[in-house]
C-alpha cells in the first residue's frame, strides 16, 4: 500500500500588487507550500472563510478593506483566530509596526524582503500553528472523552437511584408485611403472660417471657425500617409541641432498663431539678432517645454503665472540650442550629463502652453501616438507628454530636431550643 503524501500546509498571500503576489508565490511554492491568493481585504476574507489557512501573508496598504482591517476581522473569527498573520508593508514607522500588532498580527515583514527571511518567518509560524493544532486536537479528543464518561456516570447515577428507590420499597413493603402477622402474635403472647387464656406453670411464664422479649425486639426493628423508609423518601412530618423532656428521658429509661439489667448495665440518668419545657416533636425526639439507649446498651460490656443527662445551656456558654486521645464529630449542619436562637437543653447519652476508632467515626451515620463489618460481628442491628437519629435531629434544625475514645466509651449529645414562656 503507498505511503500517504503529507498534507502540505497551506498558506494565503494578500496584496492588490499582482507582482508582489506572483514572488511570493514562486518562494513559497519552491518551498513546498500550497498557496492560495488574493488581491483585496474582501476576497481574502471569502477564501478565508471558505477554507481556512495555516497562514497568512496579508499586505497592509490595499483599497476597500486594508491589512489591519483584514488582520482585525481574521483576528475576531472563530474558526480563524489561531490562524498566524504577517503583515507586509512598505511602512517603516514604529507607530505602523505596533498598530499592526495591536491588530493581531503575529509578526511582520517590511518590504522589499529577503527570501530566506521570509521562509524563516513562515516555517517558524508554522511549526507553533502545528503545535497549537496538535494542542487543540488533543483537546476536543479529551473532550469527547470527558462527555462520554459523563454519560456513563449519568446512566451509573440513575440506574443507583432506580436501585434507590426499589430498596426503599422493598423496605416499606418489607416491613408491612412482616408487621401484620406480628401483631396478632404479640396481642397473644400477652394475653398468655396475663394468664387470660389459662394459667400458666413457672415453665411455660419464663418461655413466655422469653418469646415476648424477642418479640419486642422484632417489632421495634420493624418500626425503625418503617421509620427510616419514611425519612429516606423526605415523608417526615415534625409536630412541635412544648413538653417536659425529663419525663420522657425518665420513660424512655425504664423501657431500656430490661435489656440493660439483661448485660448487668447500670442505667441512669443526672437531671437537674425544674428542667424546662423544650420545643419539639414528643414521639419523634423519643424514638432518638430510643436508638441512642439501644445503640450505648448494645455496645457497652457487663458490669458497665450508659447515663443520660439533661443540661441548661445558653448560645454562649458551650465550651467544646475533648480528652487526651479522644476522637470527635460533629455530624453536617442541615437548617437552624437552635443555638442560634437563645437558650437551649443539651441533651447526652454516655456509655462506657467499646468506643468508636477514629477512621470509623466519620461514617456512623451512613445509611446500614457497621463499624464491626466481619461476619463473626457480635453485635446485631441493621445499621439504620444511627441514621435515623441523625435525620429526626437535623429536622428539629439541630445537630448530633459526637466524642468517642477506643476501650473508654462514646457521647451522643444534641440540643432542643426550649419552649417559649
Amino acid at each position: 500500500m503507498p505511503l500517504e503524501e503529507p498534507r502540505r500546509p497551506k498558506i494565503l498571500v494578500v496584496d492588490d500588487n499582482v507582482a508582489n503576489v506572483e514572488l511570493l508565490e514562486a518562494y513559497l511554492s519552491a518551498a513546498g507550500y500550497q498557496v492560495e491568493k488574493a488581491y483585496d481585504g474582501e476576497e481574502a476574507l471569502e477564501t478565508a472563510a471558505r477554507e481556512v489557512p495555516d497562514l497568512v501573508l496579508l499586505d497592509i496598504m490595499m483599497p476597500k478593506l486594508d491589512g489591519y482591517q483584514v488582520c482585525q476581522r481574521l483576528k475576531g473569527g472563530e474558526s480563524t483566530r489561531f490562524v498566524p498573520v504577517v503583515m507586509i508593508t512598505a511602512l517603516k514607522e514604529l507607530e505602523d509596526k505596533i498598530r499592526a500588532i495591536e491588530t493581531g498580527a503575529d509578526d511582520f515583514l517590511t518590504k522589499p524582503f529577503n527570501r530566506h527571511e521570509l521562509l524563516t518567518r513562515v516555517k517558524s509560524l508554522l511549526r507553533i500553528k502545528g503545535l497549537h493544532d496538535e494542542v487543540e486536537a488533543y483537546n476536543r479528543l479529551l473532550e469527547e472523552k470527558v462527555a462520554e464518561r459523563t454519560a456513563e456516570l449519568q446512566m451509573a447515577l440513575e440506574e443507583l437511584r432506580e436501585l434507590d428507590q426499589m430498596k426503599s420499597n422493598f423496605l416499606a413493603t418489607l416491613s408491612h408485611e412482616l408487621r401484620t402477622p406480628l401483631t396478632p402474635i404479640k396481642g397473644y403472647v400477652q394475653a398468655m403472660l396475663s394468664e387470660a387464656l389459662g394459667t400458666l406453670s413457672p415453665g411455660q411464664r419464663k418461655g413466655l417471657g422469653i418469646v415476648s422479649q424477642s418479640v419486642d425486639r422484632l417489632h421495634g426493628l420493624i418500626e425503625d425500617l418503617l421509620a427510616f423508609v419514611k425519612m429516606d423518601q423526605g415523608e417526615i412530618s415534625l409536630d412541635r409541641q412544648a413538653f417536659p423532656i425529663d419525663s420522657l428521658i425518665r420513660d424512655k429509661l425504664n423501657k431500656a432498663m430490661a435489656k440493660a439489667q439483661e448485660k448487668e448495665i447500670t442505667l441512669k440518668s443526672e437531671l437537674p431539678p425544674d428542667l424546662p419545657l423544650v420545643l419539639a416533636d414528643p414521639d419523634e425526639i423519643g424514638r432518638a432517645l430510643s436508638l441512642l439507649l439501644d445503640n450505648a446498651v448494645k455496645f457497652t460490656p457487663s458490669g458497665g454503665s450508659v447515663t443520660v443527662t439533661a443540661i441548661v445551656r445558653s448560645p454562649m456558654s458551650k465550651v467544646r472540650s475533648q480528652e487526651d486521645g479522644a476522637s470527635e464529630l460533629v455530624s453536617d449542619d442541615h437548617g437552624l442550629r437552635t443555638t442560634d436562637y437563645g437558650p437551649f437543653v443539651e441533651i447526652s447519652v454516655h456509655d462506657t463502652g467499646i468506643g468508636i476508632p477514629p477512621d470509623k467515626l466519620g461514617r456512623i451515620f451512613e445509611r446500614f453501616f457497621q463499624v464491626d463489618s466481619s461476619a463473626t460481628r457480635e453485635h446485631g442491628g441493621v445499621g439504620i438507628g444511627l441514621a435515623i437519629v441523625k435525620q429526626i435531629v437535623e429536622a428539629h434544625g439541630s445537630n448530633v454530636e459526637v466524642k468517642s475514645q477506643e476501650g473508654v466509651g462514646s457521647t451522643f449529645s444534641f440540643r432542643l431550643p426550649l419552649a417559649p414562656p
